[in-house]
């Protein structure tokens, strides 16, 4: 027999919420645990659970956040700024992001603490009577579509930087001068893509960002012929040997790639971690690295880099984000532990049979993670890497 959780009221539940706002809220997602079992009891019973090796502290933060997303938009900036879930005000006080709201706004921070009061009392509002877990709407309804639910693509597009009308260029790898065949567009035969290494990878996002957000403006690019637009999104495939876009990023990143033909990807500042492909004793490749960075700049660019040692890792960074409702999944995981924040994500992805397997980090955890907040280096939150070398 199921205990309802106990009755709470709006009051009471927005004096947790003012507790929870202080400091670096869900900055740090270990906050919630300082909610009131009723409270964390209730959001509980509301949220459809992500999997069963789901943590109560991911589902939690999950509950919250899609409070906040049911917010009108007006009080939703302000929810979000106060929480901690907005990249470019993320400071370790209530009061600097109150503050850095207010210069993007041009109002005093007193004019934001007053919104802010506002969107409290709603959130809490909503929290207590449920409305933000409300089914789809009637056919010929009013409702604005973030009361009732969550859209295919807006938890991707939370992680990515996307909304429906975004930029996003996605730059791919590069196959070796050499092996670039028909390079010249004046040759009859030329074809563009021909000269571009993890296919794969980039018809896999082009296809699946476009079926999620299709008046999004997406374009792809060879790294010989990208100029930087300053996008929303830029997405960028492969390692740094094979994508000199990549490679830029190098001297900001915590890990080095090790080319062919002994790929590897290292970690020498956290615990010298090296990891590589494994390959069964006939040579056929059994699972490569799969690496998922998100840095997010100053001027509001989500950079995503999706790599791998080889073609197989960077397919599988692309399907663990956007292979529907596990690409869905797992967004969701990683975004709930660095909630708009840089991060650093190792998985493996397997070959079986011929198919690649998709990753389901709210099954199986990553093998590294490592996040960052606004300044500083990255700090290893999981380490899971004996998994996979058997130490």
């Amino acid at each position: 027999m199921t205990i309802p959780p106990a009755r709470l009221s709006p009051e009471d539940i927005r004096a947790e919420l003012l507790r929870l706002r202080q400091g670096s809220a869900l900055g740090h997602p270990g906050a919630v645990t300082a909610l009131s079992d009723p409270l964390r009891a209730l959001l509980l019973v509301r949220t459809p659970p992500l999997s069963n090796a789901a943590s109560e502290t991911t589902r939690l933060v999950a509950a919250l956040r899609r409070a906040i997303d049911a917010l009108t938009p007006h009080e939703r900036r302000y929810a979000a700024a106060d929480f901690n879930l907005l990249g470019e005000h993320s400071w370790p006080s209530l009061t600097e992001r109150q503050e850095s709201l207010a210069r993007v706004l041009g109002c005093s921070a007193k004019t934001v603490r007053r919104h802010a009061g506002q969107a409290l009392d709603t959130l809490a509002l909503l929290i207590a009577d449920g409305s933000y877990v409300a089914g789809p709407p009637a056919p010929g309804s009013d409702a604005p579509a973030s009361i009732v639910g969550t859209a295919p693509g807006d938890g991707t597009g939370r992680f990515f930087g996307i909304t429906a009308t975004s930029r996003v260029d996605v730059i791919c790898s590069a196959l070796p001068a050499a092996d670039r065949a028909r390079q010249r567009p004046s040759e009859p035969l030329y074809a563009r893509y021909a000269g571009f290494a993890d296919l794969d990878a980039l018809f896999y996002v082009r296809v699946h960002l476009t079926q999620y957000f299709p008046a999004a403006t997406i374009r792809d690019f060879h790294p010989g012929e990208y100029y930087n637009a300053e996008p929303d999104s830029l997405i960028v495939l492969g390692a740094p040997e094979r994508n000199t876009a990549f490679a830029e990023f190098g001297p900001h990143l915590p890990y080095r790639f090790t080319p062919p033909p002994d790929p590897a990807i290292a970690f020498p500042g956290h615990g010298q971690v090296s990891l590589a492909p494994l390959w069964a004793p006939e040579g056929e490749l059994l699972a490569d690295l799969t690496v998922i960075t998100r840095l997010t700049l100053s001027q509001g660019t989500t950079v995503i880099l999706l790599g791998g040692c080889l073609t197989l890792g960077v397919l599988g960074a692309a399907k663990c984000l956007l292979n529907g409702e596990r690409g869905r999944r797992n967004t969701a995981y990683l975004d709930d532990l660095a909630p708009g924040a840089d991060l650093i994500a190792v998985t493996a992805t397997r070959k079986v049979g011929g198919i690649t397997d998709t990753p389901d980090l709210t099954a199986v955890e990553p093998l590294l993670l490592l996040t960052r907040g606004t300044a500083g280096g990255f700090t290893t939150r999981l380490d899971n890497t004996a998994r996979y070398t058997g130490r």
